[in-house]
């Protein structure tokens, strides 16, 4: 029998029951590192950190006016400041004041006694004394030389007359014949001489008088001389008095009673508070903002004066500080209570901003270094970006990032800062 052609077709392969095992090794091994990478990102990134703020201080964003001023610092300077000097060498008798003491113009403040004044004071009245007498002697010998001069050219006047009448006289009897011309000669010739008797006697009275001139401003100078000198001694003996030049305050007493000066030594030094004023500086750029006539207004403590810009110096002074720009404000009241020298605090005030968006100030300023606030809403604070302004007083100026009636932690941020968002018991507030 012979065998067939066809082939026969195989039989399809059954599935092994390996293939499922292996898909389900699979999934398990698919868990296993699900369940791994859960478990480490749980642990390496665990949720976010809540934060609850049990008790805080809370306000509302109100409005404000702000001023916008510069401020540095100033030193209160008397304008007029009046030093007391010793005229002479003297010694202190008596002190009638002390420093810080308000005086009144004439007011006596110091007395003093100088032993060689007095012998000064003599001496010149004795040299004045003298002048006088030297003056009067002299007056009355220039009186006898002027009228003894004056007697003599009367005397060569009458002469020349006399032999004048003469002439004519012997002209007339040598007409006639009566006499000689030797006569006639003689008797011009005595004509002449006595002309030039007078003309002599003319000038000596002119020299005489110009001497007795030198003489007698020369004896007038020595007693002007004396009197000045006089004067001035009697000046510096009434200087050993020493009062009040003028109303103000005694501020440096350099002398003890008892104590001997010398002439030019300072004694004490009275200032004029009526017209103190405060003298301060700014740097260039802040000089620019501002011109003679603007307002300002000086701390003293609790107290406050107004003043105003009187004088901007038109050149600035380098200094440790730069360069510096020297301000002066004149004060419009009260600057006679303060006390000379004394520093200050000096606002110049550039403009005024109304009804400006303000908070308190408090500590969030620092914790949140002037950038941020969080903002209560709800049962949450959320901290939001802020710009603040001047600062017055009590008040920040908001420029942005809030609205009126906005209500801000204003207690530390030191504990939160970080986060964003927190949570904050409404119970655990309290309002400012």
């Amino acid at each position: 029998m012979s065998e067939s052609i066809i082939v026969n077709k195989p039989k399809k392969r059954k599935r092994r029951a390996g293939s499922s095992k292996n898909l389900g090794l699979f999934l398990f091994t698919l868990i296993i590192m699900a369940a791994i990478t859960f478990t480490a990102y749980r642990y390496f990134f665990p949720k976010e950190e809540e934060f609850v703020l049990n008790f805080y201080t809370y306000a509302e964003v109100g409005t404000n006016d702000f001023i916008d001023k510069i401020t540095a610092g100033g030193t209160v300077t008397p304008e007029t400041i009046v030093e007391l000097k010793a005229e002479a060498a003297a010694s202190i008798v008596e002190i009638l004041v002390k420093e810080g003491d308000d005086v009144a113009a004439g007011e006596l403040l110091i007395r003093l006694h100088s032993p060689s004044l007095y012998e000064s004071q003599a001496k010149a009245e004795n040299d004045l004394s003298a002048a006088e007498k030297a003056l009067a002697e002299l007056q009355d010998d220039q009186a006898y030389e002027l009228s003894a001069a004056k007697n003599k050219i009367t005397k060569a006047e009458l002469d020349l007359a006399a032999k004048e009448a003469n002439l004519d006289l012997q002209r007339k009897l040598y007409g006639f014949g009566v006499i000689a011309k030797v006569e006639l000669e003689k008797a011009e010739q005595e004509a002449a001489a006595a002309k030039q008797t007078l003309s002599a006697a003319e000038r000596e009275l002119a020299v005489l008088l110009r001497t007795h001139q030198n003489a007698l401003e020369k004896a007038e100078k020595t007693l002007a001389d004396a009197e000045r000198e006089l004067e001035a001694i009697m000046e510096k003996i009434s200087s050993l008095t020493i009062s009040a030049p003028i109303s103000g305050r005694v501020l440096s007493l350099n002398v003890k009673a008892g104590a001997d000066v010398k002439e030019g030594d300072k004694l004490a030094a009275v200032a004029d508070l009526s017209t103190q004023f405060i003298k301060s500086s700014v740097s260039v750029s802040q000089a620019e903002r501002f011109v003679v006539g603007t307002p300002a207004e000086v701390t003293v403590g609790q107290n406050q004066y107004p003043a105003v810009v009187s004088y901007i110096s038109p050149q600035a002074q380098q200094g440790q500080e730069g360069a510096m720009v020297d301000v002066y404000l004149e004060l419009i009241e009260g600057g006679s209570q303060l006390r000379p020298n004394s520093s200050v605090t000096a606002n110049i005030h550039l403009g005024i901003y109304r009804n400006s968006l303000s908070l308190p100030r408090g500590a969030y300023l620092t914790s949140g270094q002037q950038l941020f606030v969080y903002v209560i809403e709800g049962s949450k604070a959320v901290q939001r970006d802020v710009q603040f302004g001047l600062i017055q007083g009590n008040n920040i100026q908001i420029l942005s990032g809030l609205n009126a009636g906005d209500k801000v932690i204003i207690s530390s941020y030191d504990q939160f800062r970080h986060l964003e968002e927190i949570e904050i018991l409404p119970e655990g507030g309290r309002a400012l």
